[in-house]
């Protein structure tokens, strides 16, 4: 390779042909355009006549030049120039490449692949040997490493996918060093890793190895495209706190974590933000508790990983606990029987303490009753019945007497154990049974049993005893009454009776009850183990169950990291829901450290050897079809003659693109001119076209422009208009008045609108034209508590709109082609609202606004084949309701109030079969 300081030739023999020029030159001032004949019959006129007619003896001199720099530019081309930055170097080793395919690569996966690309091809130009390895595993087999061309690294680059687990770089560590081994990965190789930017306990050991293979450079991701992950939400008393973790802290950052819910709906939506150097952040989400447990997932906008979703299962639901509480409670809290109840509860539900009066206004779903709280009242049994569910600790009274809340029948008096009456020592607590809510959950071989109640013989059947003692005896028992529960707990719900209050098995025995105020059942499959129902993908979408995924034993699933036999996702164990998320409690997001043994660091923006080959023969190519255009010009085989000065302004036109920089817009300085009407707009003023103003955003105005034009279809096949295609509108710059109906989405950030803007649609509105606005934000509404659209205020506040009103069931829009009396679009629900008194209006008793968040266009869009392109809340029912109201919008734009008039009134009543 020939060098000329940092500007390099792959191919520098070819620099030869430079030499030829000067013959070229020559070959060319020595070859004159062919004479042009011409055949003039009255020749004798001419005899004697002057001849200063001259044939050039050469080309012109700046057509050879041309030509010249043509060939040169091939030459140059043909001679594979590369410049190289003065801080890199150029490579003759063989290349490894090391990804990481882990879920903290997803982020910037298509900058890495790109990279990657990059580092094939500059190997390739160099005819160097190439080998790709990945550190995440993939749950099946992986190719042999092992260095190979460069068509074998596309291949194998082109099979790659981020994983949704973490990389495993210890493993990668070992697969390289048993090729480096074995003598498949021989000699210096140039060493890049493609790293995610997330350290590990084993990315040291990796960095070793790969430094023992030559130079490491490690590339990574910058702050903006660093990956994100959300950790788990702590319940708050008034909502949540969520929180998320990063590893590039060199910037400030902003992000957002929308609440969903399982339908998919937006619930809630806060900002978080970064500090310098902070790598958490965090904020509180206030909602009701009704709106919290509605929560199926939690979502980071913006980012696309597995741990930029965070799943949330039963154990997130914090149904309403009522304490039934007496005033003696309040004085020695330590004392009392609720305090260990409490505790416990505290953390996985909403608890409300009071009598029992006053819970069950509250509308709770568990009751929880002491034995010294114990109530006989009828409404107790009627609470169970209806589907809620009473959770009930023993003590002296209940054993001295028992009643009809009770699961299994009980032996009057208690159980003593370790008295000088007894000759039992006290019981602990024996595994659970697989058929109990609690199975899997270890039994605490601390906790000791010194009295409980005892059930009568028979009636502690094995469907009902969800927890024993060593001896075989109850110590919890449970009974489905109508669509509710009963569970007792034999012993009390303070240390009297037994240590488990004290235990660490108590608050997650109670919170495995919390699942029954949801409607589940309680029994769970046999063998004990968690099984994948939907997996998280690398994009964080839940897909179905990879093949490699297993079943996760109980005992084990809360401290189960994600892995291609345990992917993220939602577990069922029977009835039971549970979430594996990326994120776990000891999870930390560190930036990989700089003294990682002999690495040097880069970034995916960093300098580059760019080669210019590609460029130089596309140039080249350009400049011969415009040397072929001159040519034929300057024949005269154009319809338009060119001479010398005209070929050589035409040759300086066609050059300026290649050679003069591109201008920045808003550098020009612009004046006014005068708004002509495109042909598009004439068009619209000839034919029946409905508009659709641009927002700016790409999807929105796709989005309306497929909407406009299925209802387009749907109005030509089911009525006689035939309208046009739908045009796009610009407020600022087009003509409004040529389209009957405008449609107009209006985005959150939407800007007032210019003076100019506001006169064209009043003016418009004036001269009877009709406008829906659509937030297109129904399922989402609810986040703005009441307060207005405001992006829909901006724009109405530009606009003289009168006061408006709900749509009333005689609106004519309820009548001007279907009968209507709902009015959705892919959402439902909100209200729609119009003009609350059009007969005050200059438009002969018609509205001129029509306002509304159902997203009218993507109910009404279709895509090529005829079908719908989005799903639809409601169904297919919903979406035909949605075109018969698009139809209807269409017949009021273009008729106004005719169906008011009186002389439709039978026609309709027929209708209505009266």
């Amino acid at each position: 390779m020939f060098a000329l300081g940092p500007l390099s030739f792959g191919a520098p023999l070819a620099l030869a042909g430079l030499v030829a020029l000067p013959v070229l030159w020559l070959l060319l001032r020595a070859t004159p355009p062919a004479p042009k004949r011409a055949i003039f019959p009255p020749l004798r006129l001419l005899l004697g006549a002057p001849d200063d007619a001259e044939t050039p003896q050469h080309a012109p001199w700046w057509l050879i030049l041309f030509r010249l720099l043509i060939a040169a530019l091939i030459i140059i081309a043909l001679a594979r120039p590369v410049w190289t930055p003065p801080n890199v170097e150029e490579e003759t080793r063989p290349a490894l490449i090391v990804m990481d395919t882990g879920w903290a690569s997803a982020a910037a996966w298509n900058d890495m692949r790109q990279e990657a690309e990059r580092l094939i091809g500059d190997a390739e130009r160099d005819g160097r040997a190439v080998a790709l390895v990945t550190t995440a595993p993939t749950g099946q087999a992986l190719p042999a490493l092992r260095l190979g061309n460069a068509d074998e690294a596309r291949r194998r680059l082109d099979s790659i996918e981020p994983q949704p687990w973490p990389a495993d770089r210890a493993a990668t560590a070992e697969r390289i060093g048993t090729a480096r081994s074995n003598g498949t990965l021989d000699g210096a190789m140039a060493v890049t890793w493609l790293s995610d930017g997330v350290d590990s306990r084993d990315a040291a050991e990796l960095a070793r190895m790969l430094d023992g293979l030559g130079d490491l450079t490690v590339i990574e991701p910058d702050a903006g495209r660093a990956p994100l992950a959300l950790a788990a939400p702590e319940p708050a008393a008034d909502g949540l706190t969520v929180s998320v973790l990063r590893a590039g802290r060199d910037f400030p950052r902003t992000v957002a974590v929308t609440a969903l819910g399982s339908d998919g709906r937006a619930i809630a939506r806060r900002d978080l933000s970064f500090d310098a150097g902070a790598g958490l952040a965090s904020a509180d989400i206030a909602l009701p508790l009704d709106l919290r447990n509605r929560i199926a997932s939690l979502r980071l906008d913006g980012t696309t990983s597995a741990a930029s979703v965070r799943l949330l299962g039963d154990q997130w639901q914090r149904p309403r606990v009522g304490l039934i509480t007496l005033e003696s409670d309040e004085g020695q809290p330590l004392l009392s029987d609720l305090h260990y109840v409490r505790s416990a509860l505290g953390p996985h539900a909403q608890l409300i303490n009071g009598d029992l009066d006053a819970l069950l206004a509250e509308d709770i779903s568990v009751l929880v009753m002491t034995d010294n709280a114990r109530s006989d009242d009828v409404r107790i049994a009627d609470f169970v019945n209806e589907g809620g569910v009473l959770i009930r600790f023993a003590g002296p009274r209940l054993a001295a007497q028992g009643d009809d809340l009770l699961p299994v029948i009980l032996r009057e008096g208690g159980r003593l154990f370790g008295g000088s009456l007894n000759w039992d020592e006290p019981q602990r607590i024996a595994a659970f049974p697989d058929t109990s809510p609690f199975a899997g959950l270890p039994a605490d071989s601390t906790a000791t049993i010194d009295r409980q109640v005892l059930a009568q013989p028979g009636s502690a059947t094995p469907d009902r005893v969800w927890a024993r003692l060593e001896d075989g005896t109850p110590l919890v028992t449970a009974e489905r009454r109508a669509r509710g529960w009963i569970v007792l707990f034999h012993v009390t719900a303070s240390p009297d009776w037994s240590d488990l209050p004290l235990s660490g098995l108590f608050p997650r025995m109670l919170q495995r009850l919390m699942g029954l105020a949801q409607g589940g059942t309680a029994s769970v499959p046999g063998n004990g183990a968690w099984v994948l129902d939907r997996a998280l993908d690398a994009s964080g979408q839940l897909v179905a169950a990879p093949v490699s995924a297993r079943p996760v034993p109980a005992t084990n699933f809360d401290t189960t990291p994600a892995s291609p036999v345990a992917p993220p996702g939602l577990y069922r164990l029977g009835s039971a829901a549970s979430a594996l998320n990326i994120v776990g409690p000891d999870t930390r997001m560190d930036p990989l450290p700089r003294d990682l043994p002999g690495a040097s660091f880069a970034g995916l923006d960093g300098p580059r050897a760019r080669h210019f080959d590609a460029l130089l023969l596309a140039a080249a190519l350009i400049m011969l079809t415009l040397d072929v255009v001159i040519a034929l010009g300057l024949a005269g085989r154009l319809p338009v003659r060119l001479g010398g000065a005209t070929a050589a302004a035409v040759l300086a036109l066609g050059l300026s693109p290649l050679m003069t920089p591109a201008a920045d817009a808003q550098d020009a300085p612009s004046s006014p001119q005068r708004v002509e009407l495109s042909d598009e707009m004439m068009q619209a003023a000839l034919t029946l076209r409905f508009g659709y103003v641009t927002t700016g955003d790409t999807t929105i105005d796709n989005r309306s422009r497929a909407g406009l034009t299925g209802l387009s279809q749907e109005i030509f096949r089911r009525s006689a208009m035939e309208p046009e295609p739908p045009l796009a509108v610009n407020v600022n710059t087009d003509e409004l008045i040529f389209f009957p109906l405008l449609y107009w989405p209006v985005t959150r950030d939407a800007a007032p609108l210019s003076d100019a803007a506001s006169r064209r649609v009043a003016a418009y509105l004036a001269a009877g034209g009709l406008i829906v606005f659509d937030t297109q934000d129904a399922d989402i509404a609810m986040l703005r508590a009441g307060a207005p659209h405001p992006g829909l205020v901006n724009v109405l506040d530009s606009i003289d709109v009168p006061a408006l009103s709900q749509i009333p069931g005689d609106h004519v829009l309820t009548r001007a082609f279907y009968l209507l009396q709902e009015f959705p679009g892919r959402y439902s629900g909100s209200p729609v609202w119009v003009e609350a008194n059009p007969d005050g209006a200059s438009r002969d008793g018609t509205s001129g606004v029509i306002i509304g968040s159902h997203d009218w266009a993507t109910a009404w869009s279709r895509g090529e084949g005829g079908g719908a392109t989005a799903p639809i809340d409601g169904g297919e029912r919903q979406r035909e309701l949605a075109i018969r109201f698009g139809v209807n919008i269409a017949m009021y734009a273009l008729t106004g109030n005719y169906k008011a008039d009186q002389v439709h009134v039978p026609d309709i009543l027929e209708r209505l079969g009266q």
